[in-house]
């Protein structure tokens, strides 16, 4: 489980680091073109996920799901 600063963990699948070489052209585009998401690394992953479910390799249902868990409070 990963905190963030408001104290809420956030559960995530079991994942490998993998590194990628990109040009930094195509980088710059892709950082500012993720502005919108939580982080570029989400942005790459939907973009992954949504080419896979275009092809049929993975349903919709597969897609990768952030669980948010909150601090159990008494």
């Amino acid at each position: 489980m990963i905190k963030d600063n408001k104290n809420i963990k956030l559960h995530e699948e079991p994942s490998n680091f993998r590194s990628i070489r990109v040009p930094d052209k195509i980088w710059k585009l892709v950082k500012k073109a993720s502005k919108g998401s939580v982080s570029t690394n989400e942005y790459l992953l939907s973009i992954i996920e949504n080419d896979l479910i275009k092809r049929k390799m993975i349903k919709k249902s597969d897609r990768k799901k952030r669980k948010i868990v909150l601090p159990h409070r008494e």
